[in-house]
């Protein structure tokens, strides 16, 4: 079957529109023209695997500083991530800090949740239901300019991080998604499946095409951020 073909039926599935509909405001847009929009960053692509590094949420595993989840080692002082004086070992807490448009939930996750902690599905959901309401509207819309942002962190403070990108040499970093059923899977991610006996990933994999220009651009994303975006009651700090 045509690569492009099949990757634009895989976005017409129901169930997979649904699944995306929970994560982006226009699931139509993901829906590539070409094979060359495969690597835009928020289209659906087929990624030859040969082609790709691999990476899940698995201390240990190859790559593993590559995923947000990622953990800095307990006691690893050197790469910690930091935002003003909030430190943290985990960029998955500062990415999901910022979509809650209210200071009280800031602050209530850097004191009482995340600090030096790991955040999970579960504590993911618990900071959602408490302050359920508070969301930006435009998340949808800013969230992947955000991840830019934080990436950028992470590789400015992350010597392990870093070392994880530099070795993928030319090779396209992908969240292996294969084995998750999370709504977010296909976009920042990307399953292995078989197309006419060769292996490809398929999805959008922003997080991996991120990582892919955040390495050739040496540690720089340009990113545009509302002017009403905050953390802690304070605009967004600017200098990287």
């Amino acid at each position: 079957m045509d690569k492009l073909q099949y990757t634009r039926e895989c976005l017409h599935d129901t169930l997979v529109r649904e699944a995306l509909a929970k994560v982006v405001a226009d699931v139509d847009a993901l829906i590539p023209l070409s094979e060359d929009d495969f690597w835009v960053v928020q289209k659906m692509g087929l990624y030859p695997a040969e082609q790709c590094i691999p990476f899940i949420t698995k201390q240990g595993t190859p790559f593993y500083q590559l995923d947000n989840m990622a953990l800095v080692p307990r006691g690893d002082t050197a790469n910690l991530i930091h935002y003003g004086d909030f430190e943290f070992r985990q960029l998955e807490i500062l990415y999901i800090m910022a979509r809650m448009d209210s200071s009280e939930a800031h602050f209530w996750l850097k004191e009482h949740l995340f600090q030096g902690c790991r955040v999970d599905a579960r504590k993911k959901m618990e900071y959602k239901a408490k302050f359920r309401g508070l969301e930006r509207a435009d998340w949808k819309q800013i969230q992947v300019e955000w991840m830019k942002y934080c990436l950028m962190l992470k590789y400015r403070d992350n010597a392990l991080f870093r070392n994880d990108l530099m070795a993928c040499g030319d090779n396209l970093p992908v969240e292996d998604a294969t084995g998750t059923n999370y709504a977010s899977n296909l976009f920042w991610g990307a399953r292995l499946i078989e197309l006419d006996g060769k292996k490809y990933y398929l999805g959008c994999n922003v997080l991996g095409k991120l990582l892919k220009q955040l390495r050739d651009n040496g540690g720089v994303l340009d990113y545009s951020l509302p002017d009403d975006m905050h953390l802690f009651g304070n605009k967004i700090i600017t200098t990287i």
